[in-house]
């Protein structure tokens, strides 16, 4: 088992890359540090006394140690075969799928060439490859704890089986396949067989540490990195690359115990500075483009709704009914609109739900339904007066029927029941409790016992203000009814309108129904009185200012005719002062 000890930063690294995954090239070098098998102990000690043999000792160690190093640069995705691949491949007999005859193929060209590897080898994501470390990870941090069922089953899929040799003779490699379906496969056949379909590709690099003298086992092969490309372009590196530290170290478990050590360099082409403006230049049109294809398919406005209207959409979701009195429930449901309310035209405003059997949970007998339904509708009054009931605005009604139905198609009406359709928006559970009408005498019960069918009502909007009603007081004196069970309801409600982002935008409150719903239809109201109001002052002030000019012009007239009198008494009383004075004169 391989021991990454002397190195405390051995865990998963994670990139992120925009480039293709097969530009990415990774070079490792592998050197063996220890080999306490090449020089046995006992003539080390004899010969030490002498210094120049025990240099060529050194020497010959040391040049031991070096065949065992090698370096090599992989490519994303590249195969290269093991000892025992190599042998076990290189007999067509062997090979049964397409991708081992490939493997086949390519072995017998290596052939003539020679392997380029030695230790190195990788397994590329076509291969039925899983590390061991991966079957023996512990999904608790627990030291006794050992992976579920579930998960060494999901981990098997993707476990690597070996194969073994088959003889090269014609009637064992040409026996014809008459079975191909099998009735009762083995583990083996499993494992062959099912194949997992991941999202990600992965890449294994490993190492043959067999000591070269027996052939090799898969105790001998270790991992030395694994790597993970998902489709998001995040690449996993495990371990990280070394840049430059310590080189991480792994030791066999063999009878040396010999110790390698190993380097993983990232080597992949950099881009320079004209192509790196030139691949942002081409993702900039690339995101416009998409970008300008969104919004003509979505569009870049928000829908609202028309002016002055209230949208409300409810999704809502019939759970339970519980404790009903007979099993094999379906409940039918509609929703009354009343005044100043209309559906959008293509939503239904009923439904009837699947037949759900009970189970017992507790004390309860519960039919859990999980039936989803879905309303839109919309609220416009132009004009609403306060002072009358009529014009106050009332939320839509939820009516329900919960039946049931037995073997011999009998129905029987087990309760109804009704919601107002809760005004906060948001989601909510409500809870309402169901009754059912009971007929006069005992014939309806044995009726509904026998032959299926009970008292029902005509009108299932009785059970709340039927819609037929008119007046200011409703008696249900004598009605006889019986409790049933109850249903539970889960709301999510939507209310849309403009006045809502005007009183944002205001930062004002809007807390009263009035305000939500009709707050439009008043402010109208009001702006009409006043702009009454401002054109009756305006005709007034008119009238006005016109009395005040009559009066300025008769003002006018009467201080001209008093001037001219004046002028005229002046004018008598300095002609009498003149002849008076002639007269004296005389």
């Amino acid at each position: 088992m391989a021991d990454l000890f002397g190195e405390s930063d051995v865990g998963t690294a994670y990139y992120r890359s925009r480039d293709p995954v097969k530009n990415i090239k990774i070079r490792v070098n592998l050197r063996k540090v220890t080999s306490s098998s090449t020089v046995p102990q006992a003539n080390l000690g004899e010969k030490s006394s002498s210094g120049v043999e025990l240099r060529s000792i050194r020497r010959q160690q040391e040049g031991e140690s070096r065949k065992d190093d090698e370096l090599y640069l992989f490519d994303w995705q590249e195969k290269c075969f093991s000892a025992r691949e190599f042998e076990l491949y290189g007999n067509e007999a062997n090979c049964e799928t397409v991708l081992e005859r490939k493997y086949h193929g390519d072995i017998t060209k290596l052939r003539d060439k020679g392997r380029p590897n030695k230790r190195l080898f990788s397994y590329v994501d076509h291969d039925n490859f899983t590390s061991k470390d991966q079957l023996e990870t512990n999904e608790t941090t627990l030291p006794d704890a050992k992976p579920t069922l579930l998960a060494g089953r999901m981990a098997s899929l993707r476990q690597r089986k070996v194969l073994s040799m088959r003889p090269t003779s014609d009637s064992a490699a040409n026996v014809p396949r008459i079975n191909i379906v099998e009735l009762n496969p083995s583990k083996d056949k499993k494992d062959k067989n099912h194949f997992m379909h991941r999202p990600t590709q992965t890449m294994h690099i490993m190492a043959d540490l067999g000591s070269g003298e027996q052939p090799s086992t898969d105790d001998d092969e270790f991992v030395l990195c694994t790597i993970n490309v998902d489709s998001n372009g995040v690449v996993s590196v495990c371990p990280d690359f070394s840049r430059g530290r310590k080189p991480y170290r792994v030791e066999t478990s063999t009878m040396g115990r010999d110790a390698f050590e190993y380097t993983l360099e990232h080597v992949s082409k950099q881009m320079t500075r004209q192509e790196q403006d030139r691949e942002m230049k081409m993702y900039k049109e690339l995101y416009t483009r998409h970008s300008e294809f969104l919004e003509s398919c979505v569009g870049n406005e928000f829908e609202m709704p028309p002016a002055d209207v209230l949208r409300l959409v409810v999704n809502g979701e019939i759970l339970t009914a519980k404790n009903f009195e007979y099993d094999d429930l379906y409940i039918h449901y509609f929703l009354e609109l009343p005044r100043n309310w209309f559906g959008s035209g293509h939503d239904q405003m009923s439904g009837v739900t699947h037949t759900c059997r009970c189970k017992i949970e507790g004390r309860d007998n519960i039919a859990h339904f999980s039936f989803p339904f879905r309303f839109e509708v919309f609220y416009k009054n132009d004009t609403i007066n306060p002072n009358n009931r009529d014009d106050l605005p009332a939320l839509p009604v939820l009516y329900f029927e919960v039946l049931s139905l037995d073997n011999w198609s009998r129905y029987r009406t087990e309760g109804y029941g009704y919601l107002n359709i809760p005004l906060k928006a948001g989601s909510s559970t409500k809870t309402i409790y169901c009754w059912r009408p009971l007929g006069n005498s005992h014939v309806s019960q044995l009726r509904r016992f026998f032959i299926g069918g009970c008292p029902e009502l005509e009108d299932p909007t009785y059970t709340s203000t039927p819609t037929t009603f008119d007046g200011t007081h409703m008696s249900k004196y004598g009605f006889r009814t019986e409790s049933t069970g109850e249903v539970t309801l889960r709301f999510n409600i939507i209310q849309q309108s403009r006045s809502f982002l005007d009183s944002n935008v205001s930062k004002k409150k809007v807390g009263t129904l009035i305000d939500r719903l009709g707050g439009a239809a008043i402010q109208a109201n009001i702006m009409g009185v006043i702009q009454a109001f401002q054109d009756a002052r305006q005709r007034m002030l008119s009238a006005r200012e016109g009395i005040g000019y009559l009066k300025d012009l008769k003002i006018d007239d009467e201080n001209e005719n008093d001037d001219e009198d004046d002028r005229e008494d002046t004018l008598m009383s300095s002609g009498l002062e003149s002849g008076y004075s002639k007269l004296l004169t005389s």
